[in-house]
């Protein structure tokens, strides 16, 4: 099913005398192509974009969105198959797995799954599945994949639903460890880390009515960031989708892995 194709890595020609980590922003530096796998979150019509933040701040490289709206480990693998979502890059950022929880939340979720064609992953072992399979398949043509793991639903990490995303989260750390050019980023820490000083909210999205409203509604950073403050949110807008917190949060673990992508390879190329 998965065609055979092979990768040519890119030469990197570097200056001599770039020292600080901050290479992204010299302007010799060789401009990257880095592509975003994932859901709703890395497409972001609901909630704060952390990919904006991150066209921002790395302008002179090439960042591709493949994010979209619900979709599941195994629709984002068919989707990836079917549309050829393929082309050679040198960092891939893979983030799915929250919506294969999502669907237990309400009894509405799993009929919209249906409706719209996007099964979930029955148990982690069917996760696991599927996981090696889009990992299998960007492995060809990426230098280096970030496995990221879900982030939450709902900010109380405590909650049932919390509960089964670590069990994803440690069922990507598992897969990701049996690729040798794909490395674990584990997101929902940072997030636990970041929340320990603050008040802690059990609102979680209960009503796909809501949702879309929320994406209809809220088109700016500030009117996202004042309806996550009525819910008592500190970094999502609704338990799951990010606020301008949240967003800034993820944009930063993802430029610093770049950055650290980019040191460790010009000292290669130095070398």
């Amino acid at each position: 099913m998965i065609e055979s194709v092979t990768w040519t890595f890119y030469s990197m020609v570097v200056a001599s005398g770039l020292e600080t980590v901050e290479i992204i922003k010299q302007e010799k530096a060789v401009p990257l192509t880095i592509a975003f796998y994932g859901d709703s979150l890395t497409e972001a019509r609901t909630g704060a974009s952390f990919f904006e933040i991150l066209r921002k701040e790395l302008s002179e490289h090439r960042l591709i969105n493949h994010g979209r709206g619900g979709d599941t480990v195994i629709s984002l693998f068919r989707r990836i198959v079917r549309q050829r979502l393929t082309e050679p890059v040198d960092v891939a950022f893979l983030w799915v797995g929250v919506n294969d929880v999502l669907v237990h939340v309400s009894w509405i979720f799993p009929i919209v799954k249906w409706l719209s064609r996007k099964p979930w992953a029955r148990d982690a072992s069917e996760f696991a599945k599927y996981y090696r399979s889009i990992l299998d398949i960007l492995c060809l043509k990426a230098r280096t994949i970030y496995a990221v793991s879900p982030l939450c639903i709902g900010e109380d990490l405590g909650n049932p639903w919390n509960r089964q995303l670590d069990g994803l989260r440690e069922t990507i750390k598992t897969v990701s460890s049996a690729h040798e050019n794909v490395a674990y980023i584990d997101i929902k820490e940072t997030l636990a880390s970041k929340l320990r000083d603050e008040q802690i909210s059990d609102y979680v999205v209960h009503s796909l009515a809501r949702v879309t409203l929320d994406a209809f509604l809220l088109n700016t950073d500030e009117k996202i960031d004042k309806r996550a403050s009525t819910r008592g949110l500190q970094f999502t807008l609704d338990g799951v989708h990010l606020n301008s917190r949240g967003a800034s949060m993820v944009a930063d673990v993802f430029y610093r892995e770049i950055n650290a992508w980019l040191s460790r390879h010009t000292e290669c190329v130095d070398a």
